[in-house]
C-alpha cells in the first residue's frame, strides 16, 4: 500500500472511530485505481446512519477531508475520491457517494 492510502485509511479510520459506539467495529480499506481511490467503511449495523448522518451530511464531510488530505500531500494525483459506507459484509444496504 502507498503512502497516500495508509495516510487516508489511518485518517478515516481515525475520525470513524470518533464518531460510532462501537470502534471496535470499525474496518476501513482502500483500493485504488487509474481514476480513483475507493475507501470502504465497515461498522456495526446500529452505527451506519451515524457515519452516514442526515442527507448524507457526515459522510460527505469526511470526503471532503480525505480530499483536502489527498490534495495537500499528493498534489500532483488528481484521482477522485469515493467513499462507500457497508452495514456489513452479508447486508444488500450501503452508501456510496454520488460523484
Amino acid at each position: 500500500m502507498g503512502e497516500m492510502t495508509e495516510l487516508l485509511q489511518g485518517f478515516i479510520t481515525d475520525t470513524t472511530k470518533q464518531l460510532v459506539d462501537e470502534p471496535k467495529e470499525v474496518r476501513v480499506s482502500i483500493s485504488t485505481s487509474t481514476k480513483a481511490i475507493i475507501a470502504q467503511i465497515q461498522v456495526s449495523k446500529n452505527d451506519c446512519g451515524k457515519i452516514i448522518g442526515k442527507k448524507g451530511r457526515t459522510i460527505e464531510a469526511l470526503k471532503h477531508l480525505c480530499l483536502a488530505i489527498k490534495n495537500t500531500n499528493f498534489p500532483q494525483d488528481s484521482r477522485k475520491v469515493m467513499l462507500e459506507v457497508l452495514e456489513d459484509e452479508n447486508s444488500e444496504f450501503s452508501y456510496k457517494d454520488k460523484s
